[in-house]
Formats: structure tokens, C-alpha cells, sequence
């Protein structure tokens, strides 16, 4: 059960990323497109990703404090502040 504790939050994480990267580059692309059809469902699927990405973290953390899959949980947290730099360092950037 330890082992399992430990890799969900590194499974979250990877989802999240996946589905951070592919709403974003998604979901621009809709955005600008002249169709209308929208970007908001790639916008949904954006925030629920990024909920997933900081579950895992605050998840991670949490079995790092408490002794539980260190190495799993070392992963997951590099695995969940990579995005989350890259979107801050975006909107820092942005202005």
C-alpha cells in the first residue's frame, strides 16, 4: 500500500503535465483560430490539469514529510514544478 501511495502522486503529475502541455498548445491554437469555434473547453481541461499538477505536489510533500517513497516522491515534486515555473516565468514575462 506504501508503494502505491507513493507513485500516485508522480502518475498525477505526469497526467497533468501531459494535459497542461496539450490544452495549452491546443487551446491557443483554438483561440486564434477565425472559425469561432472557441478555446473554452481546452481552458476546462487547462484548469483541471493544473489542479491535478498541484494535487500531486501538495500529495508528494506530504509523503516526503512523512518518510513515505522518497524517491517517488522527489520525482513527483520535479515533475509538478516544471510547469508551474514555466508558468509563472510566462506571466512574469508577460508583464
Amino acid at each position: 500500500m506504501n508503494s502505491a501511495r507513493g507513485v500516485l502522486p508522480l502518475v498525477l503529475a505526469v497526467i497533468g503535465v501531459v494535459a497542461l502541455g496539450g490544452s495549452f498548445v491546443t487551446g491557443i491554437s483554438a483561440a486564434l483560430d477565425g472559425s469561432g469555434s472557441g478555446a473554452l473547453p481546452y481552458e476546462i481541461v487547462f484548469i483541471v490539469a493544473l489542479v491535478l499538477v498541484l494535487a500531486a505536489l501538495i500529495m508528494a510533500i506530504i509523503n516526503l514529510i512523512r518518510g513515505r517513497s522518497r524517491v517517488y516522491s522527489l520525482l513527483a515534486i520535479v515533475v509538478s514544478v516544471l510547469p508551474l515555473s514555466g508558468i509563472l516565468l510566462l506571466r512574469f514575462l508577460a508583464g
